[in-house]
């Protein structure tokens, strides 16, 4: 008798267990679709426009690297513009040697600087590692990845 009551204990305990896993699961699939649906939510918003009395700025294509745009493709900057190849980027490069979110470029106090932000490969401001914001000027060369643009204001 004391050995099948056990046994039975031992069955409703695994059965107790199993719907807890079960609902568990259930918990994380509902979590993990609510964050994606907030995300894409966001993403669909449309973008604010840059406010005015900024100086503007461009990024001239001079070598695509192994994306497909051609040279003189130009991506219009705002006072702070992402670069990479993230779809919500300012400037969306689409090479495999540019990260999702590779840099940033901001204008503060009348000039533009470009800032790394951890990226795999790099970036570049006339062939200078970019370790610090750095300052931009117009006709610099600035590289992410392999992709070459020039500065335009």
């Amino acid at each position: 008798m004391i050995d099948s009551l056990s046994f039975d204990w031992f069955i409703l305990l695994l059965r107790v267990l199993f719907v807890f896993l079960l609902y568990f699961f259930l918990y994380q699939v509902v979590r993990v679709t609510t964050r994606e649906l907030t995300a894409l939510a966001a993403s669909a918003a449309p973008p604010a426009p840059a406010p005015t009395g900024h100086p503007s700025g461009r990024l001239v294509i001079v070598d695509g690297g192994e994306s497909a745009l051609g040279p003189g493709t130009t991506f219009l900057l705002r006072p702070i513009s992402l670069v990479g190849r993230h779809r919500d980027c300012t400037v969306e490069i689409d090479e495999p040697f540019v990260s999702g979110e590779h840099a940033e470029l901001a204008i503060e106090n009348g000039r533009w600087w470009v800032r790394d932000l951890g990226s795999t490969n790099g970036t570049f401001v006339n062939g200078q590692g970019v370790r610090v914001p750095t300052g931009v000027k117009p006709g610099d060369i600035v590289q992410f990845g392999r992709v070459k643009l020039q500065f335009v204001p």
